[in-house]
């Protein structure tokens, strides 16, 4: 169901002042915590896009760092920036909405459409991610991907290839050296269109933003992962960039693929990957893909 511009009542945004009553101290769980996030993301929707007050700047942690639509990094000062860079929207509809919490780090993905006064209307997928801090959700981390023309709105789903299988071991040792290692693995897995590897390191409930801005669930990303791209069409494929940032149990590594087609063009993407770590074992709980050089 898609939604127009949603004025949500102060009470439910409170919480992300650091001025709220001590009795929010600790982070609400289940429900509450659900209700909460939605209505801030509204909020911040209509600040963004909308209204351009300074709720979504406010929102914004000391420690932010994330991706614009185009690709270039950006920390705290560089998204006040992009909140003063367009014009207005006209119109803002929000769908598909999925908020997941973990105890005091929660995610928002979604996907927004805005109406400009020239009738123009651009499509992007976003995934935020929140800390609980200092007495309400701070917005640490945000990633936008405009959707191409065919890319479609809905998620993709596809049930669990057949057969896969994954006999490897995984590196051990301190934690920030192992989400490094399996970042780099990762990548290799791709490389190697090795599926049982991404079958045994993705969550359950995994999702992955391509970069065309299609939104997909774990079947279809494990049957995806199954082509083998890289002898196809790539020539170079490498990782870097790469910046990790933990806040409990939930990491969140930032990085780049400065790749080469086997035509010699190149291009550039850049992603930020959500990991969990339950029962002593990382598991990779999203994905988030965006173009910063398409391939010329």
């Amino acid at each position: 169901m898609n939604h127009p511009y949603l004025f949500v009542p102060t009470i439910l945004l409170s919480a992300t002042m650091a001025q709220a009553a001590d009795d929010i101290a600790i982070p609400p769980g289940g429900e509450a915590a659900v209700t909460m996030l939605h209505a801030i993301n509204h909020r911040m929707l209509d600040s963004r896009y909308g209204r351009r007050d300074a709720f979504a700047e406010r929102l914004a942690a000391d420690d932010f760092f994330g991706l614009a639509r185009d690709g270039n990094w950006i920390d705290k000062s560089g998204f006040a920036g992009l909140l003063t860079r367009d014009r207005p929207a006209v119109e803002i509809f929000y769908d598909n909405i999925s908020v997941r919490v973990f105890d005091d780090v929660a995610w928002i993905a979604g996907l927004v459409t805005i109406a400009s006064e020239n009738g123009e209307k651009i499509r992007v997928r976003y995934t935020d991610s929140y800390v609980w801090r200092r007495y309400g959700w701070w917005l640490i981390a945000s990633q936008e991907t405009a959707l191409s023309g065919s890319a479609s709105g809905e998620i993709v789903t596809r049930p669990k290839p057949a057969g896969l299988d994954w006999q490897g071991v995984d590196p051990v040792g301190d934690d920030l050296l192992l989400l490094e290692r399996l970042n780099a693995n990762y990548v290799d897995a791709f490389r190697r269109a090795d599926a049982g590897w991404f079958d045994a390191h993705l969550a359950d409930d995994y999702v992955v933003t391509f970069a065309d801005g299609s939104f997909h669930d774990r079947g279809d990303a494990l049957a995806d992962f199954q082509i083998p791209y890289f002898d196809q069409s790539i020539r170079s494929f490498p990782v870097g960039a790469v910046r990790i940032r933990r806040f409990g149990d939930i990491a969140l590594i930032h990085a780049e693929n400065d790749y080469e087609l086997k035509d010699g063009r190149k291009g550039i993407n850049r992603y930020t990957d959500i990991w969990r770590k339950t029962g002593g074992e990382w598991k990779c709980l999203s994905a988030h893909i965006t173009i910063f050089k398409p391939p010329v």
